[in-house]
């Protein structure tokens, strides 16, 4: 479902630059070359701000094709230099809105990538939130296993990462006592 989801809004974003959603014809022919800032203001010009945050994590995670962005922190500075009022207040708050919403490898991904987190707290902090995440998804055992083993991978030799989140993770259920979350959940990761 998120695989359409995205595919839609890729088509929509692509449609939404004047020339269709047929790769490389959809930026112009210096989009490559024009660097970060180039390509937001580009998109700053074409698209409303909450499609410009979505189009900007998606293309960091590298779902946009013939789109790249070489550093997400500072595409996301630019952003927020020259966004200004009701613009610069809804690209804030989808951009923090749609990293919330990915899964929780790809969420890590973006904050590592955006540099706004603190590495050393970051799988403190993956963790603990995870549960809203829980929460607000509806997630079951198996989705949450599906997560947790995509998180893992993501972390690749990174184990310090993982650790930490499973920390993170077990403290928010032991704290939460299984109020509003599947109990067979809160049964397999609290010990």
């Amino acid at each position: 479902m998120k695989k359409i989801a995205i595919s839609i809004l890729t088509a929509f974003l692509l449609t939404a630059c004047g020339k269709g959603g047929n790769g490389a014809d959809s930026y112009p022919a210096n989009f490559s070359s024009i660097g970060d800032a180039g390509r937001v203001s580009y998109m700053m010009k074409r698209v409303a701000p909450d499609s410009l945050a979505r189009w900007m994590v998606d293309v960091a995670l590298g779902r946009v094709k013939d789109a790249r962005i070489d550093t997400l922190a500072m595409a996301t500075n630019y952003a927020y230099e020259n966004l200004r009022g009701d613009s610069l207040e809804n690209f804030s708050l989808e951009y923090d809105r749609y990293i919330e919403s990915l899964p929780v490898d790809q969420k890590m991904t973006v904050y590592k990538l955006g540099g706004s987190e603190d590495m050393q707290g970051l799988g403190y902090h993956l963790g603990l939130s995870y549960l809203g995440s829980i929460r607000d998804k509806h997630l079951k055992v198996a989705d949450v296993e599906r997560e947790l083993a995509a998180f893992r991978k993501a972390c690749g030799t990174d184990t310090a990462t993982y650790r930490r989140f499973m920390t993170g993770f077990r403290t928010v259920l032991e704290l939460d006592s299984g109020c509003d979350v599947p109990r067979d959940i809160y049964l397999k990761y609290a010990n």
